[in-house]
């Protein structure tokens, strides 16, 4: 129901919510300033985990390396003397692939200048050599998916490592001289205690790393614990219990010197933000990597063997695009900046040339009303039951339009047709 009263409320009979098979589309790079690359590749399959990955295999690995570096190639011509304020690497697990990531690098840097390079990774590829290698291809921020320090949790969500191993890693890691050392945890398990919640805040917060940031336990259909999840019965954690959480860990990190960022993020004053999705235009490489570029929104094949196949040919690799209208544009740069906890009115102002409050006046007028946000002549500014309703809103609208894109992704190699609903 909801989603409906929303669409009528703000989308306009020009905002096709369709994503359709690529066909050799213009693309616009103008705006391109950022950069997205997955490597899909992980020694353990997690369950809870959404994105593309495959078990990690040298034969897979050559392959895909060459792939990877004829696909930058087939950017070139359209990036050559751009500044790119960002490269993310994510995944699966970045570090797997360390000598191709400098390569893929050097390659870009050759024609095309990059700000700040981030990676993720997880806490059992850490090691000296490793930090080594990262620091060398010039990554300034890292981040370690820890999850938990809670080897019931871990153990849950099909993580081998000891909580040990999760700490030496993030001393490690600390000590190589990064910019920014972020931990990512997850909150909201299956039978999980305030108490336990608590304890690994603690332990987090005694790390004194730059940056936290929690997300509760997405279960997406698809993953294998959604399947799993489904089968059991498993009962997660109900919404009174998620709120409880969620409060907690806004109040512990305030009082322990981090300030929040995101509706997930948490950092401390004067240090660098890390991120994995607040980017304006931004151009993914790597199998199901996604390509906005505020006229249209693409995504490359989530089937590795086509992917592959695609570049080969000298073809982009996309299977899916939306063309993205103006209010639709308008829209995602709202709900990311929401995302971000405040709306910057005079930003606004300079990319869209028009006033937020003549083209969204229904939103501060509910904002208001609810009492989730303060407003003044600079800002919007969610306070914390705002934050928390927007992370209420992420599950039940951007999560399902992720979940329609990546299930039926999953399924095929080239879906003819993706309508959001």
């Amino acid at each position: 129901m909801w989603r409906g009263v929303i669409k009528r409320l703000f989308l306009k009979k020009e905002d096709d919510l369709a994503f359709r098979a690529f066909n050799n589309q213009h693309i616009d790079y103008e705006n391109i300033n950022h950069l997205y690359m997955h490597i899909p590749f992980c020694r353990t399959i997690c369950p809870y985990c959404p994105y593309f990955k495959k078990k990690f295999s040298k034969a897979k690995v050559v392959k895909f390396s060459t792939s990877l570096l004829k696909e930058i190639e087939l950017h070139r011509e359209h990036l050559t003397g751009k500044k790119i304020d960002s490269l993310y690497i994510g995944g699966g697990t970045p570090t797997l692939m360390n000598t191709t990531l400098l390569k893929a690098i050097k390659t870009l840097k050759s024609f095309c200048s990059i700000e700040k390079i981030a990676i993720e990774t997880n806490p059992e590829e850490i090691n000296k050599h490793v930090l080594q290698e990262l620091r060398e291809m010039g990554c300034n921020l890292i981040s370690l998916g820890i999850q938990d320090f809670n080897k019931k949790y871990l153990n849950l969500i099909g993580r081998q490592y000891s909580p040990d191993t999760a700490l030496d890693a993030i001393r490690n890691t600390k000590a190589a001289g990064f910019e920014t050392v972020n931990i990512d945890l997850i909150f909201a398990y299956p039978g999980q205690s305030l108490k336990e919640l608590n304890d690994t805040l603690d332990k987090a917060i005694a790390c004194d790393v730059d940056q936290i940031t929690l997300y509760p336990l997405f279960t997406f259909p698809y993953s294998s614990i959604g399947k799993f999840n489904r089968a059991k019965k498993i009962i997660l954690p109900n919404a009174v219990q998620r709120k409880r959480f969620y409060f907690k860990i806004i109040e512990k990190l305030n009082a322990n010197g981090y300030h929040q960022i995101s509706v997930w993020g948490f950092l401390k004053s004067g240090r660098t933000k890390y991120s994995s999705v607040t980017r304006d235009y931004y151009l993914g490489l790597g199998p199901s990597a996604a390509t906005y570029t505020g006229k249209q929104f693409l995504f490359n094949s989530f089937n590795l063997a086509y992917y592959q196949k695609q570049i080969d040919l000298r073809k982009l690799p996309y299977s899916l695009i939306m063309n993205v209208s103006e209010n639709l544009k308008k829209l995602f740069w709202i709900y990311w900046r929401f995302y971000e906890t405040a709306i910057p009115l005079k930003a606004y102002k300079q990319l869209f040339r028009s006033e937020f409050k003549k083209d969204f006046g229904k939103i501060l007028f509910a904002l208001r009303i609810l009492g989730y946000a303060k407003n003044s002549d600079e800002r919007i500014t969610l306070n914390k039951k705002g934050t928390h309703r927007i992370h209420l809103w992420q599950n039940y609208f951007a999560l399902n339009f992720v979940n329609q894109i990546w299930s039926i992704s999953h399924e095929k190699s080239n879906p003819k047709l993706i309508q959001l609903q």
